[in-house]
């Protein structure tokens, strides 16, 4: 069946996805965006914040919905509400409206009962009558203490208690009682429910038919971790609880919270034998499974560590790049490096929770990333870069590198002095998998013979002569609007074609005193000539916009943010547009998300593969969506570039169009003309 499955990074989610895989069925793997899961499950993740987050799209085709997602840790109500009851009903709508669907699962608990008083049960038991009043057919299932291999979950809270103290502490002399299932057992009793009679509704209680007490639960940990039972010692329900809130009033963490403890006042016994009779469900004996949970706890099959980054600049790139990271499988973004509060608070005003550190060095030491993110101006990259090198960690450096020819010794030499760990640089436009439809295009010669190439890449951003940005400043930037906008363009072009013979035009100020705010360019290839203008002077471009055209004997091919199109003179019209890229995660795909989200995969890959053999080569075959533009093609591209700054003059007035321009012949250039006519 094609199964979506809620709260797919917990524990029992992630392990019920690689579940139902493993036995056939088609999962889809809805994930909360920024909670930092660090593991992530099988199937097709789709990021959704619940209640109202899930795209139509997930519901395409569906057979069956197991929602897992729950919140168990007490702090609020209106988070617990949200999931545990607005889910559920925003689920059972969905249900209804799909023609396939043979059934709801709703993953309840032992806590949900008349008497709850802990928000977790009483919230799962308004879920239930939720489920109970919808129209689709339904499965209720109530696990007791769920338990098994791995390091989250309550479960693995208990487990490393009985094994750090030297006393067993009994809450309230650990008379409560429980019911344990194994996580397996759960997730095979959970995929059984997929084939009950359609059309009738269930509802099961799963769990060991006799109850043990929590006393016996913790010493069977015990007695599974090293062999014998351990003393205990009864420790009073009121006191604790007084302390439990007031660590979590002041954010402490602890091995158990408040809800934990209303939960433990009122656990029913629950009959499950009917339940497992009727879902023909034989219990792993639990000596057995527990010795399995205690001893293997980590599952590197099933879950994957992630990759720790740490994001060095809470700018407006660093954003962008935080809001992919934090939804991009195999990636934890565990913390930020800023010494603009401001700044980070904005971080925490849009929902990031991240620690946050006033310089490098402080946030290397607390938090032993593996990988960096340096998204800080450019004068900043060189001394950063070489920080973290120097630490151990792998880099995804912003362009541009250089701010003055004086540096490129000196990005060469931390090349050669760190060859083990993974550089890669912020050019992320030349990973855009539009392009790779367009070098296929190219190859296939469905243009013909390619004899002009006209570009051009706007927008509004230096508009005024004040506030002077430090882009607008050499000795910081090392130059205007090529080396610091352009050059996204310019990194697509040379992907495509290479290097230029040769290159002339101008660069000119409009409101910048040291740098160019807008440059037309002449280049030329063997066989056809190029045109390239740029500004970020340009009024009405709020977004960034850019156009390659490339024009053939026999059509054109149009490739921008958004896509690709391709234009045949025979009438031949094909276009592609992001979201016919499977890049995961996309922010904005009308804009740059799949640019980003493969610059991201690439050095994920790169660091967890230790490839840095991924260099651009022009007889390569290699996706331009999959290879990294490492140290040696961005210090080519910025080569090119501080040449025409050392050979241009800066010109402080916009040069003139002539009435008559001899390459005119072309729409492309006339308009290109046209753009350069209206700066100002």
């Amino acid at each position: 069946m094609k199964v979506l499955v809620t709260g797919a990074s917990g524990f029992i989610g992630s392990r019920l996805c690689r579940y139902l895989q493993q036995v056939g069925h088609e999962v889809i793997a809805v994930v909360r965006p920024r909670s930092a899961p660090a593991r992530y499950p099988a199937g097709t993740i789709v990021y959704a914040q619940l209640p109202y987050g899930i795209p139509f799209s997930a519901f395409d085709g569906l057979e069956a919905i197991i929602h897992c997602a729950g919140t168990t840790t007490g702090q609020s109500v209106a988070e617990s509400i949200a999931v545990n009851v607005e889910t559920t009903r925003v689920l059972c709508e969905h249900a209804a409206k799909c023609d396939n669907l043979r059934r709801l699962i709703y993953i309840s608990s032992q806590s949900a009962h008349e008497r709850a008083i802990s928000i977790y049960g009483r919230t799962k038991r308004a879920g239930e009558d939720v489920v109970r009043r919808s129209s689709v057919p339904y499965a209720i299932v109530r696990p007791g203490l769920v338990f098994g291999p791995g390091n989250e979950g309550l479960f693995a809270r208990m487990r490393r208690t009985v094994e750090r103290l030297p006393v067993i502490p009994l809450l309230g002399g650990g008379k409560a009682l429980v019911q344990p299932i194994e996580v397996t057992d759960l997730c095979r009793a959970l995929e059984r429910c997929l084939h009950l009679p359609p059309g009738e509704s269930f509802e099961f209680n799963l769990g060991e038919p006799e109850p043990m007490t929590l006393a016996e639960f913790l010493q069977a940990i015990a007695q599974a971790h090293r062999g014998k039972r351990k003393p205990a010692i009864s420790i009073p329900l009121a006191p604790l609880e007084f302390l439990v809130r007031t660590a979590e009033r002041l954010r402490m963490p602890l091995p158990v919270t408040t809800d934990n403890i209303e939960g433990m006042k009122t656990v029913p016994r629950m009959e499950t034998l009917p339940s497992l009779t009727k879902l023909d469900l034989t219990l792993t004996p639990f000596a057995e499974a527990i010795q399995c949970a205690v001893r293997k706890t980590a599952e590197t099959a099933l879950v994957q560590e992630p990759l720790r980054v740490i994001l060095v600049g809470a700018g407006k790139i660093g954003i962008v790049h935080a809001l992919d990271l934090v939804n991009r499988p195999g990636i934890a973004l565990v913390g930020l490096v800023d010494n603009n509060r401001k700044a980070t608070r904005l971080y925490q005003q849009m929902g990031f929770r991240l620690p946050h550190y006033a310089d490098l060095a402080s946030g290397l030491k607390a938090l032993r990333p593996a990988a960096a993110i340096i998204a800080t101006p450019a004068f900043t990259h060189l001394e950063l870069l070489r920080e973290c090198l120097a630490a151990g960690l792998h880099v995804l450096v912003e362009k541009p590198l250089v701010v003055s020819p004086e540096q490129f010794p000196a990005y060469e030499e931390l090349r050669n002095q760190y060859p083990r760990q993974v550089v890669h640089v912020g050019y992320m436009a030349a990973q855009f998998p539009q392009l790779d439809v367009a070098r296929g295009w190219l190859n296939e010669k469905r243009i013909g013979e390619v004899i002009a190439v006209w570009a051009s890449a706007v927008q509004s951003h230096i508009i005024a002569p004040k506030p002077m940005r430090w882009e607008m400043r050499k000795e910081l930037a090392g130059g205007g609007v090529l080396v610091n906008f352009g050059c996204h363009l310019l990194s697509m072009l040379f992907r495509l074609f290479g290097l230029p013979n040769s290159a002339d035009g101008k660069l000119w100020r409009i409101h910048s005193p040291q740098v160019e705010d807008a440059a037309d360019l002449s280049l030329t290839y063997d066989s056809f000539p190029a045109r390239f203008v740029t500004s970020w002077s340009a009024k009405g471009y709020a977004r960034p916009e850019m156009r390659l055209v490339i024009e053939g004997s026999d059509g054109i091919i149009i490739l921008t943010y958004a896509g690709v199109e391709l234009i045949c003179r025979n009438g031949e019209n094909l276009v592609f547009t992001q979201r016919d890229f499977d890049v995961g995660f996309n922010p904005a795909p009308d804009y740059t998300g799949a640019a980003f989200a493969c610059e991201h995969m690439n050095f994920f890959e790169a660091v967890a593969s230790r490839d840095r053999n991924k260099h651009v080569d022009p007889g390569s075959k290699a996706p331009f969506s999959e290879t990294p533009v490492e140290i040696s093609e961005a210090l080519a591209l910025e080569r090119f570039i501080h040449d025409l700054y050392g050979r241009l003059p800066l010109l402080s007035q916009r040069p003139t169009v002539p009435a008559a321009n001899s390459q005119s012949v072309s729409p492309f250039n006339a308009e290109l003309d046209q753009l350069v006519e209206t700066l100002q």
